[in-house]
């Protein structure tokens, strides 16, 4: 028996919210990275990188998400928001 195929990204992600570091340590490592590997390939100091799990750095968020194959907004909408966007 062939079950339908369903969207559980509900499950692990709230829509329209942030991912938690957790998911995104996750995804970097099932996409074949880690924090410290992409941190050498930037040249910049141990634990530089994990600053975009916290606070708005667009250098290291687009490269934590092309290397997890999506776009920065969905993996921190809050920050690219149209209102964001606007009074940035």
């Amino acid at each position: 028996m062939q079950f339908p195929k369903q969207d559980l990204t509900h499950v692990f992600v709230t829509p329209g919210q942030d991912w938690p570091s957790d998911l995104i340590i996750a995804a970097l490592k099932k996409a074949g990275f880690s924090v410290p590997v992409l941190e050498a390939e930037l040249g910049i100091g141990a634990g530089s990188l994990r600053n975009a799990f916290y606070r708005h750095v667009p250098r290291y968020e687009h490269l934590i998400a092309q290397k997890i194959g999506l776009s920065p907004d969905v993996i921190w909408p809050s920050r690219y928001s149209a209102d964001n966007r606007q009074s940035a």
